[in-house]
């Protein structure tokens, strides 16, 4: 595969030449600057209007970039092409999901999902997890079941060959059950939540977890063997052999994953109420060193109450992790401009003062207000010290992030600013949502601007 610079110098040499501009497109898509696709597709297209995976692309390249209406119109005006329906019905509908036509989105995943499943179709997982995912956005946890096709698809899972996987029994009296972990710091502290379902449910439990989660989840799950392992990148990926020895050591009856967890609460009658309840701690430690610091800056602050914040996504900065995951990182975070001007507001400055929740090595990343702010002294180099200090706070704003579940999870009031298509557990409009507690959602109404939602945190902390 040529570079996209090679593709690009063909292409100047001739650039109505489709196979050049397909060239390009493919050199993108290699190096991961799928987000760059889209002047190349719409040039590709007014030459060859047929073409499917040019519109494939453009679609592509339009989500990435948070311009859904403009992929659903994509989609609609390439209808009469020879597109597999079921593959068609999955895009548009998923097209259509984020673009906030739920009810209508939700039918034609449904049907995508069917009829790729009836003719076993490449993509039946992804239209599936799709479906269930579109369902969770509309507030009906019975999308969790459907959600669990990420475990045969783009989420990575430990799957142990010798256990019995959970078919979906309700008592778990004298079952010891090894519930394995996947996706991301926000999707762990979310998710575990339902853990009381399963030890209410009769079953001990044994709980893996990324390393840099472990401390605070180890405190925060007492009743639960918490074990720190890497994080399964592919699906299967077999036990690492520290894990396979504390495993032998527990000897468990049942295996479950992350995304297996909610199912218990989903299939109550009533649900409970939160879905997700608080249940986070930080450690004694952490606790102890947090509430020094505290009392320090809040007799330095006098009168004011203090505020955690978080606004910048470092993946938005990486390259390496690719195009999907960095422009969502991108479209979830505030520019720096904005929390300047939230933080320095005088009528909120007046009353409030702010506590940066970065890490310090990618603080230089997200830059730093003007004033107002201060850092978490003791330092934030693990989740459970920003757990530490977020409890020491009066309320945290923080966007769609690790540190937004982390907080709404510790029980803080947390204040989250939302792009237009935001994750489904902040639910979709309104001042809260269907799944939590203690959250005020502060909703963009137009894609990549800021300003609204801005003025309304400071009406909102002022």
């Amino acid at each position: 595969m040529s570079s996209p610079q090679d593709a690009l110098d063909a292409l100047a040499r001739a650039p109505d030449d489709i196979e050049r501009l397909r060239a390009v497109c493919l050199a993108l898509i290699e190096h991961k600057r799928d987000d760059e696709l889209l002047p190349y597709t719409e040039r590709a297209l007014a030459i060859e209007p047929r073409d499917l995976h040019f519109v494939n692309w453009r679609a592509h390249a339009l989500t990435l970039l948070g311009r859904h209406f403009d992929a659903v119109a994509t989609w609609r005006h390439f209808a009469a092409l020879p597109w597999k329906p079921a593959y068609y019905a999955m895009s548009l509908g998923q097209s259509l999901v984020m673009s906030g036509d739920l009810e209508r989105g939700i039918a034609m995943l449904r049907d995508a999902w069917q009829q790729a499943a009836a003719a076993r179709e490449w993509f039946a997982h992804t239209a599936e997890h799709r479906y269930g995912e579109a369902l969770l956005r509309a507030a009906r946890p019975l999308g969790f079941e459907t959600w669990l096709a990420r475990n045969r698809g783009d989420s990575g899972t430990y799957r142990p060959d010798d256990i019995p996987a959970w078919s979906g029994e309700q008592d778990l009296r004298g079952k010891r059950v090894l519930i394995t972990h996947q996706m991301g710091f926000g999707d762990q502290f979310l998710l575990f939540a339902g853990l009381a379902q399963w030890r209410a449910a009769g079953g001990d439990l044994m709980v893996t977890c990324d390393p840099q989660v472990h401390s605070l989840l180890q405190a925060s799950l007492p009743d639960c063997l918490v074990v720190s392992a890497p994080r399964p990148l592919h699906s299967p990926e077999t036990l690492p052999d520290e894990l396979v020895a504390r495993m032998r050591e527990f000897g468990p009856d049942l295996h479950a994953t992350l995304l297996h967890v909610p199912l218990l609460a989903a299939r109550q009658s009533p649900l409970p109420s939160p879905f997700f309840p608080a249940y986070l701690r930080a450690p004694d430690a952490e606790r102890e060193t947090a509430a020094a610091w505290a009392r320090e800056l809040r007799a330095a602050q006098a009168g004011k109450s203090l505020v955690g914040i978080f606004w910048d996504c470092n993946q938005r900065h990486a390259h390496e992790v690719g195009a999907v995951m960095r422009c969502s990182a991108i479209r979830r975070s505030l520019p720096l401009a904005e929390v300047d001007r939230l933080v320095t507001h005088p009528s909120v400055a007046a009353k409030r003062h702010f506590v940066s929740l970065h890490h310090p090595a990618v603080q230089g990343f997200a830059g730093v207000p003007s004033g107002n702010i201060s850092v978490y002294e003791p330092g934030i180099g693990t989740f459970a010290q920003t757990a530490a200090c977020i409890e020491q706070l009066d309320a945290v704003v923080a966007v769609d992030s690790g540190v937004a579940n982390l907080s709404v999870m510790l029980g803080k009031m947390t204040i989250v600013p939302l792009n237009v298509a935001s994750e489904w557990r902040w639910g979709i409009e309104g001042d809260s949502s269907p799944w939590i507690d203690n959250l005020k959602p502060l909703r963009q109404t137009l894609t990549g601007d800021w300003r609204s939602v801005i003025d309304e945190a400071v009406a909102f902390l002022a």
